[in-house]
């Protein structure tokens, strides 16, 4: 008994496609839980914690933009 493989040109689009899919879902992935990853990887970097500026000694923060319910200063 001989067994005949046919593979219309659709197949080879079909694979393409789901090759493709593939490596953007492989980048996206790999985009949303870059930060876990990099913190994974490169383990002895220790993170800082932030701070508001006023506990570290340095110089307070800018003040912020008047909103439209509050009068500027002159």
């Amino acid at each position: 008994m001989e067994l005949f493989a046919y593979l219309d040109p659709g197949s080879a689009s079909a694979l393409l496609a789901a090759v493709l899919a593939g490596i953007a879902g492989a980048g996206a992935a790999l985009r949303h839980y870059w930060s876990k990853i990099k913190d994974k990887l490169f383990f002895w970097r220790k993170s800082e914690p932030v701070t508001d500026g006023a506990a570290s000694g340095s110089a307070p923060a800018p003040a912020s933009e008047p909103s439209e319910d509050e009068p500027a200063e002159k």
